[in-house]
Formats: structure tokens, sequence, C-alpha cells
């Protein structure tokens, strides 16, 4: 029995994988710099000719995602937060603010970070905050100057109770399925 072959192509060619040598001769003939090799799986072809990434182990500890959304015509903001621990969801809270939004998302984005920093302390837990707007981190560490009402108040809050919880920026709408999450339900929050 002929084990079957798969034959990755990749650069400086479109990254492709063909099932016989015939295809996979005919689009590299003549082509300088064509890189091919031949792989007994597929997903072993299309993880080296890049089609495909590397699987992922998820970070490791508790990551707590956070985002807010504002929509002209809405006097509030959208918040929301979603807790992730080995790459599954162990809690979520979203909402809109109580008070008509004094700089548009960005009172939903601090109301998201308060709630997630809230439960974190009320678990006794710390966690990784992942968040898209950099203010959060920069207001809770100190090192920006809170000048605004809606800053004075997030400092407020969360620098009591951040313990050992710290912060990574994300960037926005970059394809990070639990930023997209928390993005959907801040948007919905405001329906």
């Amino acid at each position: 029995m002929v084990k079957p072959k798969f034959y990755a192509v990749r650069m400086p060619l479109p990254a492709r994988v063909f099932t016989t040598w015939t295809e996979c001769e005919r689009a590299v003939h003549g082509k300088a710099g064509a890189l091919f090799k031949s792989f007994s799986t597929r997903a072993e072809a299309e993880l080296w000719s890049g089609i495909s990434a590397p699987p992922q182990a998820p970070p490791p500890g508790l990551r707590v995602y956070v985002d807010g959304s504002f929509r002209p015509g809405k006097a509030e903001a959208g918040w929301a937060w979603v807790a992730i621990e080995a790459g599954r969801e162990v809690a979520r809270g979203s909402g809109k603010t109580h008070e008509p939004a004094l700089s548009r998302n960005i009172d939903g984005e601090c109301e998201a970070a308060v709630r997630a920093i809230e439960w974190l302390f009320a678990q006794g837990k710390a966690a990784t905050i992942c968040h898209d707007y950099e203010g959060l981190a920069h207001w809770a560490l100190r090192e920006w100057k809170a000048n605004s009402e809606i800053a004075k108040r997030y400092q407020e809050s969360v620098i009591p109770i951040l313990g050992d919880s710290r912060f990574e920026k994300i960037v926005a709408h970059s394809g990070d399925p639990w930023n997209e999450l928390v993005d959907q339900l801040a948007k919905a929050a405001l329906d």
C-alpha cells in the first residue's frame, strides 16, 4: 500500500499544498527560489508552508479580558469582561454604565476593568488583565496622571484592590477570540 504524500510549497510563491508530485513540480518549475518539501500528512505540510500556525497552548494562569463600547445616540457606554483559565471561560460580566458616558467608550473600558478587578478581589485572585485601551494599565499603575473625572474614579476604584494583577495590552480587532468576545458583549450590552 502506497502512503499518501503531501507536497508543500512556500515563498516566494504563494504557500500551497499539493497531493501529487506532478502538480507540485508544475507549480515550482522555473520559479527561482521556490521551496518545496514532501510530508506524510497534510497538517505537517500546512505547518511547514506557513498555511497553518502550530497549535498554541493557552497562556498560563488566569486572564481577564475587558472591553468597552459606545454608540452615538446612546447616553451610556457598554462594558464587558470574561475570565479565562486554561483556555476556558470561568466567569463573565457585562452591562452598561449607570451614568451617561463622559468620555464615550473609555467609560465602558474603565467600568469593565473595575468590575473585573472587583470580581478578582472577591475571589481572592490575581490575573492578567487583557485590554485594548492602554489607559487602563497606565492609570491603575499611576504611570499617567488622572486628569479626567472618569480616570480619577477609575484610579480610586482599582488601586486599592488591584493586588498582584498585572496588565497586558491586546491589539483591538486582531483576531484574538476572547478580545472579540468581550467587544461583542460590550456592544450587545447597549441594546
